[in-house]
């Protein structure tokens, strides 16, 4: 996954404005309690000299939010892009109708690319049967435009596999309640092949062409699904700094 780049100052400040006249569902986490809700971006004001981020009252926010002031909170959002941010910060001050946020110093813009790509699980798979053979991948990690691809041995066809190539996958998976599921891509392009030295394996970058409507609830499931797994430890960790 790429590195998250920092937003600050005015940048920030455009990015909070587009978010609220987007009407950008937020979800709010606050630490050390297991609670968290949906809400939206009002606006911004200044509370006892500091500024603060305006938010709606949480749905299914639960009443610890009621004794929540000065407990740290993070906030995750998706624009309507599909670039998924995320931010830091102190809650403020809560009133049955709104909950102050005091303005964070940067915004983390996880991921610049239209699709977010999330590490797939260990154990998840991708098969392309061409005509003289059955190949096995390992997937790194996938999105709803794509995946990438690892061969788990030195292996690399030139005639069969390269940039620009059009080949049909089937993605297996395991679900959270551990049964195996199949999506068929009908068509999928290498966009591009990287040789990682160290080891002498290939990995390979598919762009999802070509697939039916049912497959791409099912890819947008999948990606939903890994993305809960890493919320959950990456709460667990906040949890425990």
């Amino acid at each position: 996954m790429e590195n998250p780049e920092e937003i600050a100052g005015n940048k920030m400040l455009e990015l909070l404005e587009q978010i609220k006249n987007d009407r950008i569902t937020l979800r709010v986490i606050i630490l050390g309690t297991g609670n968290e809700g949906l809400s939206i971006v009002l606006g911004t004001e200044i509370i006892d000299d500091k500024p603060c981020l305006i938010l709606d009252f949480p749905t299914g926010i639960g009443g610890i939010i009621f004794h929540a002031q000065g407990l740290k909170a993070i906030i995750e959002f998706t624009d309507r892009n599909k670039i998924r941010y995320t931010l830091r910060s102190v809650i403020e001050g809560v009133t049955r109708q709104y909950v102050y946020i005091l303005l964070p110093n940067v915004i983390h813009r996880i991921q610049r690319r239209r699709f977010f790509r999330i590490p797939a699980p260990i154990d998840t798979k991708v098969i392309i049967n061409e005509k003289d053979m059955r190949y096995e991948f390992n997937v790194i990690d996938i999105s709803e435009g794509g995946a990438l691809l690892s061969h788990p041995a030195s292996f690399h066809n030139d005639d069969q596999f390269f940039k620009g190539a059009l080949k049909p996958l089937i993605i297996h998976y395991r679900e959270d309640d551990n049964n195996m599921q199949t999506i068929k891509i009908d068509k999928a392009e290498i966009k591009r092949i990287e040789k990682a030295w160290e080891t002498g394996t290939y990995n390979y970058a598919f762009q999802f062409i070509e697939c039916g409507k049912k497959e791409e609830n099912d890819i947008r499931n999948l990606v939903y699904s890994c993305q809960r797994r890493i919320f959950k430890l990456r709460q667990l960790k906040e949890e425990e700094e």
